[in-house]
């Protein structure tokens, strides 16, 4: 498994910084970078090697969606089209998708669609533990922190994975402080009619994604250390 996650902020030259490591790997930020070129063949050779690849981004990936357009974000009808309702989700994303963080994610995924095009993505932890593809996260800063440093947030994807994971398959878990799950990781419930810009990328990409997440928030995992 290899967890990278991408910094957001600003470098010269309009580049990134990106870091992660693999689960065998102790050695904080063995695998770096700081161009799209290095990020996307880190991700590409670790799927062609077989490898479970989960991708971290400092930036909001999931956006409300605004209440004039809230039947957009609905369940689908079972005798409606669904990839419609997929497309329209998608168009509702397209505003956000040239943002710091977003735009990064984008090249990756457009990159992986022309030579790697039957890749799959999640943002699902259930889904993504189902098939070796690619699981696209929220590295969501701690209390009182305002940036996520790479490093920290691979070794808190590591530790927080299992409590994630639970808190996924059931939202109420972590809330028993006798459970053993951060309720600071995982999903938290949709309050509000929602579009996954991680899943919308992916499906612009023409990778495969299911349409169902489009409608759903990412896994988000709070970061902590380093």
């Amino acid at each position: 498994m290899l967890v990278i996650t991408m910094e957001t902020g600003s470098l010269p030259g309009g580049r990134r910084r990106w870091a992660g490591r693999r689960h065998d790997d102790d050695r904080p930020d063995a695998t770096s970078g700081v161009s799209s070129a290095e990020l996307f063949d880190a991700v590409f050779h670790a799927l062609h090697d077989g490898e479970q690849v989960a991708l971290g981004f400092d930036c909001a990936l999931t956006m409300p969606v605004p209440p004039d357009q809230g039947q957009a974000s609905a369940p689908a009808d079972p005798d409606a089209d669904a990839d419609a309702d997929a497309d329209a989700l998608v168009t509702l994303a397209e505003p956000a998708a040239s943002q710091p963080g977003l735009a990064e994610l984008g090249d990756l995924l457009g990159e992986l669609g022309t030579w790697r095009p039957w890749t799959t993505v999640s943002t699902s932890l259930a889904r993504w533990k189902a098939n070796t593809s690619i699981l696209v996260w929220q590295a969501v800063p701690a209390p009182g922190a305002a940036t996520v440093t790479p490093g920290a947030a691979a070794d808190s994807f590591f530790r927080q994975l299992a409590a994630a994971s639970r808190r996924e398959a059931d939202p109420t878990a972590g809330t028993d402080p006798t459970a053993g799950t951060d309720p600071a990781a995982g999903t938290e419930p949709a309050a509000e009619a929602v579009v996954n810009l991680a899943a919308a990328a992916a499906r612009r990409a023409g990778l495969f994604v299911d349409p169902a997440e489009l409608a759903r928030p990412t896994v988000s995992i709070t970061v902590t250390g380093g």
